[in-house]
């Protein structure tokens, strides 16, 4: 075979295949990223999950008693007494649950809406003075 003839093939094989890959393309739908501060980035970051924390009340003592989240967060706290009579309260951050007998529970849900390391404790008389406090951690 001569040169121009292999030369005239290779092209339209080139040409059929760019012809292919150019219609294909075409039926695809290309989704980017929506620029930084869109609408629709606004929105996606706009509906934050929950932070939810199961603590327990014992005499007397919180367990977990340290918990962190970042400013911004809504955070949940189910409180349940096991034994006595208790309530959780972030006082600087005006949180508190109900004061509950044992086996009883109570949830409390706000924002967190200040960075800062916050004492919670059992606001029934002599319960924080015998050791039930923790920390709840507001980070930036």
């Amino acid at each position: 075979m001569n040169n121009k003839v292999l030369i005239a093939i290779i092209v339209i094989i080139v040409l059929l295949g760019l012809g292919y890959f150019l219609s294909q393309s075409g039926n695809k739908q290309v989704t980017q990223p929506a620029p930084a501060n869109s609408p629709e980035q606004a929105s996606a970051s706009a509906a934050p999950a929950v932070k939810t924390f199961d603590v327990t009340g014992t005499p007397f003592k919180f367990e977990p008693n340290e918990m962190k989240v970042k400013k911004g967060d809504t955070v949940r706290i189910n409180f349940k007494n096991m034994e006595g009579f208790h309530d959780l309260t972030i006082a600087d951050l005006n949180i508190k649950t109900k004061q509950i007998q044992a086996g009883q529970t109570d949830t409390v849900e706000f924002v967190a809406d200040r960075a800062g390391t916050f004492d919670m404790m059992c606001s029934v008389p002599t319960h924080a003075d015998k050791g039930m406090v923790g920390k709840f951690i507001v980070e930036e």
